[in-house]
């Protein structure tokens, strides 16, 4: 795959990222430069979130590394291969503080 056609496919899919946020009523926006920029990490800002997005052919990407890329500042991944549905992945600790925010531990309290 050429660099361009490649780098397409990669901005595509970050706009579809986004636009599927805002379809749901959630702030979201692409990063200039798709994280190049010191001053904006990663490929989208969702509600306030850093997110990395790869889609590839097949997946042949390490998800800690891609979550990794941006000097570690990605709170998510969303990740697709082609013809599959995208699947987002984070860091247990980043779970942990969405299930908080949510108030599930309020609605879902663990029984003693």
């Amino acid at each position: 795959m050429s660099g361009r056609h490649s780098r397409n496919k990669g901005a595509g899919y970050e706009r579809e990222i986004v636009a599927a946020h805002i379809a749901r009523g959630i702030e979201a926006k692409k990063t200039p430069l798709s994280g190049a920029l010191k001053d904006y990490p990663g490929d989208v800002q969702i509600a306030g979130m850093i997110g990395e997005c790869k889609r590839t052919k097949r997946s042949r990407t390490s998800l800690y590394d891609a979550l990794a890329q941006g000097n570690d500042a990605a709170d998510v991944l969303f990740i697709r291969d082609d013809q599959k549905e995208t699947l987002v992945v984070m860091p247990l600790e980043f779970w942990m503080q969405l299930l908080e925010w949510a108030g599930i531990p309020q609605k879902y309290p663990a029984s003693k």
